[in-house]
């Protein structure tokens, strides 16, 4: 067996085997884009046959009606790209080092069960999967015509699929000394207050990251970008972890290889939108790669852009309702939110609300990381 390809397995260079997964996820990605956009572009979903498959949201502002047409559920290719490139590279490394019967593949098996080793390599693939099904549902239901699913059913979806992955890793938790999430640990031992409020965080934080990547997504290579940004944070941020949470980074760098390939063809003019295919995925992805690499507590820096535009939905959606009450008029912070809106009806360009939201949120991901490193964040769970 290759020496490279030893040490990626064993560890030494724990850049290596990210990087790898990274640059085939953003080739496959640049193959898979043309053929999905035409695909997409050719569906007629609507009784109507001659009525457009694609619309453009209705709280947007009336620049973006020259977006009519679009197609969405281009999501679909990132996660293709990523799952794909995750499952190919990991299996045929992991199969290479049986064959050769590298002690980097003796030590594992000697420690782990096939079978659990395999249950945490397909954590996050799965977690991503079963959000990318319930955007697919969403993003169809609309593409028919059906006006998407009802705010309730989503969300208490999303709150079934955080609670599924919670336990699952609770369950798989590969050492003794990874205590996985604490919320298990405290039922069992009588502490049952602290595990309530750990299991409200934790699924808040779950649902929350969803809910904040779908709606950042409704301009021009926003969302994509910033995902690219918290793939390479959650590298260096994890870069000595083992087991479990090096799993995660090293499929965080496939999706971020997946993203960057899909800016090409969603970069201003968009050619396709992710849609909640991929939005709600790559949300479950962030919340679950904060979880999985102890790093809870750097998330709000990492994907700061995230929070302030999901942030200003809710208080401009408060803000309304209290001041209906109180005055029978209700009035705005904003323009309109979320808060790209803001900016491109205060005449700013797409292209220039996306570079200096990304700028921002490079500069929180670089203070996070700085905290980080000097241990003056906590890590969590």
């Amino acid at each position: 067996m290759p020496q490279w390809a030893l040490q990626m397995l064993s560890g030494y260079t724990t850049v290596a085997l990210p990087l790898m997964m990274f640059v085939c996820a953003m080739i496959v990605m640049l193959v898979l884009g043309n053929p999905l956009i035409d695909w997409l572009r050719a569906r007629r979903w609507r009784k109507d046959k001659d009525a457009e498959t694609w619309t453009v949201r209705e709280d947007t502002p009336d620049t973006h009606l020259v977006k009519q047409g679009t197609p969405s559920m281009g999501g679909i290719g990132i996660i293709v790209a990523a799952v794909a490139t995750f499952t190919a590279l990991l299996s045929t490394m992991f199969a290479l080092a049986h064959f050769d019967n590298s002690r980097a593949y003796s030590a594992i098996t000697a420690t782990y069960p096939l079978a659990q080793v395999a249950m945490a390599a397909a954590l996050m693939p799965l977690v991503v999967l079963s959000h990318a099904a319930l955007g697919f549902a969403d993003d169809w239901s609309k593409a028919t015509g059906r006006g998407g699913l009802r705010a309730r059913a989503k969300f208490m979806s999303q709150v079934v699929l955080a609670i599924g992955f919670l336990i699952a890793f609770s369950l798989l938790t590969l050492t003794q000394s990874y205590t996985g999430i604490r919320f298990l640990n405290e039922v069992f031992s009588g502490n049952g207050w602290i595990a309530g409020v750990s299991l409200l965080v934790m699924i808040g934080l779950l649902v929350g990251t969803c809910n904040a990547v779908n709606l950042t997504d409704g301009i021009d290579g926003l969302a994509a970008g910033l995902a690219v940004q918290a793939g390479a944070a959650f590298l260096l941020a994890g870069a000595n972890l083992y087991e479990i949470g090096f799993v995660s980074i090293i499929f965080w760098s496939a999706l971020a290889g997946a993203c960057l390939g899909f800016l090409f063809f969603n970069k201003y003019p968009a050619r396709v939108f992710m849609g909640d295919t991929g939005s709600l995925a790559i949300g479950a992805a962030l919340g679950a790669g904060a979880v999985l690499t102890k790093a809870v507590f750097l998330l709000p820096f990492i994907g700061f852009i995230y929070f302030v535009e999901m942030f200003s939905v809710m208080l401009q959606v408060g803000y309304f309702k209290w001041t209906k009450r109180q005055t029978g008029e209700g009035k705005r912070i904003f323009r309109r939110a979320p808060l790209h809106h803001h900016f491109e009806l205060g005449g700013w360009s797409e292209w220039r609300v996306v570079a200096t939201f990304w700028f921002v949120n490079l500069t929180t991901t670089i203070i996070g990381l700085g905290l980080w490193s000097q241990g003056w964040l906590p890590r969590w769970p």
